[in-house]
């Protein structure tokens, strides 16, 4: 017969504590998506790294190009627009399903590698907006070799 050991319960409860804690933090930092204010929507954004460019593909069925705006700052990439309300005809009473988003969004994209944002450029097709950023080439320095020379001892 093998005997259990007792454990504390309050060491226990001290335990599951700490579990419940860490599953938290993990879950928080797998919260990459962005908070939507109310009126607002998210469209959904990939990205992709090529040995050349950075592409961001963002899906905004219905805009046209005058609703949007690319815009780099702080070495984020902003991609925001409105998609408007459409008229509705008068005599309807009311929506049975409404599933299209309308209103605003913004989606900030980190630029985490070189890129050349001079030279970026932006086209709509079909709803999909497409940008294509060149990466800048790995600026790796020369190798410089400092020469080590011995002190002179001064008597």
């Amino acid at each position: 017969m093998s005997r259990r050991s007792q454990r504390d319960p309050a060491a226990e409860l001290t335990f599951l504590q700490r579990e419940i804690e860490q599953i938290f933090a993990r879950l928080a930092s797998f919260d990459h998506a962005e908070h939507v204010a109310a009126g607002e929507w998210s469209p959904p954004v990939d990205v992709f790294e090529s040995k050349d460019h950075l592409t961001i593909v963002v899906e905004v069925p219905g805009l046209v190009p005058e609703a949007l705006s690319v815009i780099c700052r702080n070495r984020q990439l902003v991609v925001s627009g409105e998609r408007r309300n459409e008229c509705v005809a008068p005599d309807v009473a009311g929506f049975l399903c409404m599933e299209r988003p309308h209103g605003r969004f913004s989606r900030s994209i980190a630029l985490t590698s070189a890129v050349d944002v001079h030279n970026a450029a932006a086209t709509l097709n079909q709803g999909v907006l497409t940008i294509a950023i060149p990466r800048l080439k790995e600026r790796r320095s020369r190798e410089i070799v400092i020469p080590v020379r011995r002190e002179e001892d001064h008597d």
